[in-house]
């Protein structure tokens, strides 16, 4: 036995006799008990080191070098009392934190678990900034890391037998750009595109969901959707696919020809041909629009990230009770290896050529 499963039966052997042990506790010694609990676990929560404890809790075994392989051997602790470890092989000092998105935050376990809470619950920067008593650039940095450290979670979604797929296309949004960088002039967010309906002004968003709740929201290009833009988007996610219903959109033709898969199409002006439908994938939009909405805007470099993010709450929401939501999105964030600088976070690759999007302002810059 592992030494790692052997520290989990102890905890379930521990477990166990404090229930037998609360079986026998009077109301008011019960109730004593409680708040002795709330009072020392808060104090352990709020304490610096309180990250680092809970990932040497749940890491297996012998640790392994990022960069070279080789194992890692204790090198003391930190002035707040983290792990420190050295490698055998190129002598990389490094610490329990390495690589997860608290490595460099003094923040405390109580902090980053309450802000994960706050993003489940959709708050706004200011208001995640008023309920942890921090400042609202360092809510702005703590969102968008928790956001870029879902990533490891939706690469893991995987479709499966039928699927319902169509396009959500929203506009261009520069928010945030300076004025030196911006490929077309300033206009309100409320403007229009000065091109109706689908154009290079719209980006398309592949989304897609299965009989399990399974659901991909995916940027896939600019205008109409095409073939390409949906192997890109959802291509490798469609291996245990039977059947794909959609619209009656030529790229879904030729996508379900590539893989073997039995396409259902609803034909085009109908929002059904009498026996199918794609009812459940626009109702998945109509929630997203109204779950958008309330950001006053998006920018595009960002909008992978809120994607991602609006599909996590989706999911986690019907697989877990509201309960186990919170410590369950904790071990999905901060136990991955995905750390980012925080003055990285403004510079992520836009997923869109804007070059593409505004030729015609660019051209007119030239002549």
């Amino acid at each position: 036995m592992k030494l790692f499963d052997l520290d989990w039966l102890i905890k379930d052997i521990l477990i166990m006799k404090i229930e037998k042990l609360i079986k026998d506790f009077d109301p008011i010694t019960l109730i004593e008990f409680k708040n002795y609990l709330i009072d020392n676990l808060s104090d352990y929560c709020s304490q610096k080191n309180s990250n680092a404890s809970i990932l040497s809790t749940y890491s297996d075994g012998n640790k392994c070098c990022s960069e070279c392989g080789c194992l890692l051997y204790k090198n003391g602790k930190t002035k707040n009392g983290i792990q420190k470890y050295i490698c055998s092989g190129c002598k990389k000092n490094l610490s329990e934190t390495t690589g997860t998105i608290t490595y460099h935050s003094k923040l405390s376990f109580d902090i980053w678990s309450n802000v994960i809470d706050n993003l489940i619950n959709g708050f706004s920067i200011r208001r995640i900034a008023e309920e942890n008593n921090i400042s609202i650039l360092t809510s702005f940095r703590l969102r968008h890391k928790i956001l870029l450290a879902l990533k490891t979670f939706i690469n893991k979604i995987e479709l499966k037998g039928s699927v319902q797929s169509d396009e959500k296309y929203f506009s261009i949004n520069l928010k945030g750009t300076k004025t030196n960088n911006m490929p077309r002039f300033s206009k309100k967010r409320t403007s229009n595109s000065s091109y109706n309906g689908i154009s290079h002004h719209k980006v398309c968003v592949v989304s897609t969901i299965d009989g399990e709740d399974n659901l991909i929201l995916r940027i896939a290009g600019l205008g109409r959707c095409t073939t390409n833009m949906l192997e890109s988007s959802i291509g490798s996610k469609l291996k245990n696919v039977d059947i794909l219903i959609s619209d009656s959109a030529s790229a879904y033709q030729k996508l379900c020809s590539n893989h073997n898969i039995k396409l259902q199409a609803v034909p085009s002006g109908f929002h059904s041909n009498g026996i199918i439908n794609i009812a459940e994938i626009n109702g998945v939009h109509s929630q997203l629009e109204t779950w958008l909405s309330k950001f006053r805007g998006v920018s595009i470099r960002h909008l992978q990230e809120y994607l991602d993010w609006f599909v996590y709450i989706f999911i986690m929401k019907k697989r877990f009770l509201l309960n186990k939501l919170k410590i369950e999105s904790y071990h999905n964030v901060i136990l991955d290896k995905n750390y980012i600088k925080s003055n990285n976070i403004c510079s992520i690759d836009i997923p869109i050529n804007l070059n593409i999007a505004y030729a015609e302002y660019l051209n007119q810059s030239l002549s």
